[in-house]
């Protein structure tokens, strides 16, 4: 499983990556580009927006700390991944999703000196990227790991040891 964390978490970097330099490329800031309408109403456009700042433009202009917030708890999701002995696959991609999400915004961030923003959803009301759905998505997928699964699975291998491998679950 720590292979597919470290593909998956590169990979989710990469499309980060990539769909933030196609954005800068080619929406000019300010410019709102209508992709999916309903009547009047954008359900998905795409607008350029630099953003010094976190989720919801909050703690804008503070870069260097929610860079270096971002790093630490980033450094320890992933030595906390490391130290699981028994990795279960939607763990793992649950844990990927956060970490790749977190480093493609913290390249930017320490790079750029901001965050590029570039997706509009309706009904939201504020722009993100693919960044900001891997940590959001990934974090749910977390405490759904968490809450329904972990428990069990943990079960599995305190009464048999030798047969929780097999069953559903996957270690290094």
């Amino acid at each position: 499983m720590t292979i597919l964390f470290w593909i998956l978490t590169a990979a989710l970097t990469a499309i980060d990556r990539a769909t933030k330099a196609i954005a800068e490329a080619n929406i000019s800031e300010g410019e709102r580009i209508s992709v999916l309408s309903l009547g009047d109403t954008d359900i998905l456009a795409f607008s350029l927006h630099k953003n010094t700042g976190a989720a919801f433009s909050s703690f804008t202009g503070q870069t260097a700390a929610l860079a270096a917030v971002t790093a630490i708890a980033m450094v320890l999701m992933t030595v906390y991944f490391h130290r699981i002995k028994h990795k279960h696959s939607f763990m793992t991609i649950s844990f990927a999703m956060v970490v790749g999400g977190g480093i493609g915004n913290l390249y930017d961030r320490v790079f750029q000196g901001y965050v590029t923003d570039f997706i509009n959803m309706f009904p939201f009301n504020f722009i993100f990227n693919f960044a900001d759905i891997c940590v959001v998505i990934g974090g749910i997928f977390l405490c759904i790991y968490y809450i329904f699964i972990d428990e069990k699975y943990m079960k599995r291998f305190e009464e048999a040891p030798e047969n929780a491998s097999s069953s559903g679950g996957d270690d290094d």
